[in-house]
């Protein structure tokens, strides 16, 4: 037997063959969304200008605040839950699901009465409204957890590229009429709706019609208690992700929220990589947990390894080329982000070690570790926002992200049992 043949048996015996076509699917539909999305955000900011491209950016960050409300935490949970309990699937799944509709109903509500209650200008308010009503209709994107639990990614991923086409090429019409933010926002409104639809399709289609009124309450109770944690860390993480811009809008000027999102977008355009190498891999740590915890170390340091030398190279390129990128993606009128990208650039590292010990903290049950680095993470970053904002701008706002994206990591040193598990995965 030569290598080549070798390598193939190994594929096939080993079961990586399946994990590498699962990931490839999804590096697929993340890098094709990502692009499509890129050059309709590119266009869209250029033709709307800093300050009404700002508008709408403050609008989707202040309704991003109130999607932990709406998500419940539950998707890693049932993703789990799937893996460990496959017989229980459409018990999980409809129960998962009305308990995302209640939620999303509430996460709505909360979000235009606190808006209303702040007095925001009328279009912030009426932005704000109509991106609310997603929170309801993103309840049906949790059907794709069946998909990433069964590794068949293939079709949501095609799903997930279509979409992205079609609200895209609708984003591009709305600005070449010159119909402005608010039919923007319905656009993005449509997102949610889209994905419903195709989910729901596919969901009947792979494995059969699901009952939206079957409820276990023993099942929502074990969803809900083992969510709870994640709960929260979806509400730090999201408040700490978002938090500048709303602090900029309310400190600085609706036109500097436009030239700090611009560089939030050109750093986010990375997570793609980290997001799809550790979720399309999470399933072989599982394994590898269950046969072997020296395996199981050795594939996550060897993880963790690859995420961050991956992301200071990023780090690195963007911030020597910042000018070039933002002059070419995005105009001259938004040249002020450049100076801000090549700080936040470099949060990206914190943020993809995160994302891995993320996941290997849930695989150990260990949730509510993640939850305390995350709220500490939180309060970092709003302190010094208001500390920086001030005197120096939104690179201020951008310092504060990186060094709040690093003290999670350093927050679960203070714990026994996480620092055990972190020592015995990098002692190897």
């Amino acid at each position: 037997m030569n290598i080549s043949e070798y390598i193939k048996d190994q594929l096939r015996h080993t079961g990586v063959n399946r994990y590498l076509k699962n990931l490839s699917w999804m590096f697929f539909a993340r890098l094709a969304t990502m692009v499509i999305s890129f050059i309709a955000v590119a266009y869209i900011a250029r033709n709307l200008g800093p300050s009404n491209y700002g508008e709408l950016s403050y609008a989707v960050s202040y309704t991003s605040l109130f999607a932990f409300i709406a998500s419940l935490g539950i998707e890693q949970v049932l993703y789990r839950e799937i893996l460990a309990h496959p017989e229980k699937r459409n018990a999980l799944m409809s129960t998962a699901l009305m308990l995302r509709m209640v939620a999303g109903g509430f996460a709505a509500f909360l979000g235009v009465s606190i808006a209303l209650l702040i007095s925001s200008p009328q279009l912030s308010i009426l932005l704000i409204v109509i991106l609310s009503t997603s929170f309801f209709f993103s309840t049906f994107q949790l059907l794709g957890q069946e998909f990433q639990a069964d590794v068949r990614a293939k079709s949501p991923s095609l799903l997930a590229v279509v979409v992205t086409l079609i609200l895209n090429i609708l984003k591009i019409v709305v600005i070449a009429m010159d119909q402005g933010v608010l039919y923007l926002a319905l656009v993005l409104a449509l997102e949610p709706i889209l994905y419903g639809i195709g989910y729901i399709w596919l969901r009947t289609k792979y494995y059969g019609r699901i009952n939206l009124f079957v409820f276990d309450a023993s099942l929502a109770k074990t969803i809900l208690i083992d969510a709870l944690p994640l709960t929260f860390v979806t509400a730090f993480s999201m408040i700490y992700a978002r938090i500048d811009q709303v602090l900029i809008n309310h400190m600085i000027n609706t036109t500097s929220v436009g030239f700090y999102d611009v560089a939030v977008r050109l750093s986010e355009v990375w997570y793609f990589i980290p997001n799809i190498i550790v979720a399309g891999l999470f399933p072989a740590l599982m394994n590898a947990k269950s046969d072997s915890i020296t395996m199981f170390a050795k594939r996550t340091r060897m993880l963790i390894f690859a995420i961050a030398s991956i992301s200071v190279a990023i780090a690195i390129i963007t911030t020597l080329t910042s000018n070039i990128i933002v002059g070419i993606v995005f105009g001259n009128d938004f040249f002020e982000a450049s100076s801000v990208l090549k700080i936040y650039i470099w949060s990206n590292i914190g943020i993809g070690i995160h994302l891995v010990l993320h996941y290997v903290l849930i695989a150990e049950k260990m949730s509510k570790y993640i939850a305390f680095s995350a709220f500490l993470g939180m309060v970092v970053n709003i302190l010094l926002n208001l500390m920086l904002i001030p005197t120096l701008g939104m690179h201020g706002a951008a310092l504060a992200s990186v060094i709040a994206y690093v003290i999670p990591l350093t927050a679960l040193t203070f714990f026994k049992k996480p620092r055990a598990l972190l020592s015995a995965i990098l002692r190897g």
